[in-house]
C-alpha cells in the first residue's frame, strides 16, 4: 500500500482530503512527523507532541462492509496492536483508547470524495510521564509503559495493516471483540 511521510503538516486528516481531490488511489496512508493543527471529535484540537504517532488512512467507501462501525473497528485494531506490545487498554464509546485510565490515542472518522479517513493520534513517545492538560484530561504514552523509544514509522505501517485486515468485519465480530476491551466513563464524569 502506497504511504506518505510528512515531516510537518497543519493536519493529515487535511493532506488526506487534498490527495483524495488530486485523485490518489485509494487505500493509501499518510503520517507525520509534526501536526500543526491536528484535530480531534467535535472540532476539539489534537495535542501534537513530536515523536508520536499522526496517522491517516485513507479507504474506498466501498470496502468498509460495517461503516457506521468504522470508528470502532480501528479502535479494536489499536488495541489489539497494543497488547501484542505488552500493553492492557481500554476503549472508551465513542473513539478513545485509553492506558491505566488516561487517554493514549484518539480516531477520528470522517468522509470525503467517497472515501473514508481513519485518523488515529497515538501518543507513542510523550510526554514522558502521564500528564494532566488544561481541561482536566489524563494523557498517557505508549513508552511511558515500554520504557522504549517507540518508532512512529513502524507503528503507522503496523496499524495501517491492523485495520485493513478488518474492514470486512461484520458487526457480529466486531462487537463482542470491541466490549471485550471497553470501559464505561465513570459515573458523573462528563464525556469529553
Amino acid at each position: 500500500m502506497k504511504a506518505f511521510h510528512l515531516t510537518e503538516c497543519a493536519s493529515t486528516m487535511d493532506e488526506a482530503r487534498l490527495l483524495i481531490d488530486k485523485g490518489e488511489q485509494t487505500p493509501f496512508y499518510l503520517f507525520a512527523d509534526r501536526q500543526s493543527n491536528g484535530r480531534g471529535q467535535y472540532g476539539k484540537s489534537w495535542e501534537s507532541y513530536d515523536g508520536n504517532l499522526f496517522l491517516s488512512i485513507v479507504i474506498k467507501g466501498s470496502a468498509v462492509k460495517e461503516p457506521a462501525l468504522l470508528s470502532l473497528t480501528v479502535g479494536l485494531a489499536v488495541a489489539e496492536a497494543l497488547v501484542k506490545n505488552g500493553l492492557q487498554p481500554n476503549l472508551v464509546w465513542p473513539n478513545d483508547v485509553l492506558i491505566d485510565g488516561a487517554k493514549t490515542a484518539g480516531i477520528l472518522i470522517e468522509e470525503h470524495g467517497g472515501a473514508f479517513i481513519a485518523g488515529v493520534g497515538l501518543n507513542l513517545n510523550a510526554p514522558a510521564n502521564p500528564t494532566v492538560l488544561e481541561d482536566g484530561r489524563l494523557i498517557n504514552s505508549v513508552s511511558f509503559h515500554t520504557k522504549k523509544f517507540e518508532d512512529p514509522k513502524q507503528w503507522a505501517a503496523a496499524l495501517t495493516d491492523a485495520i485493513i485486515e478488518r474492514l470486512d468485519l461484520e458487526k457480529e465480530a466486531i462487537l463482542p471483540h470491541w466490549r471485550g476491551f471497553s470501559a464505561p466513563h465513570p459515573i458523573g464524569e462528563m464525556v469529553k
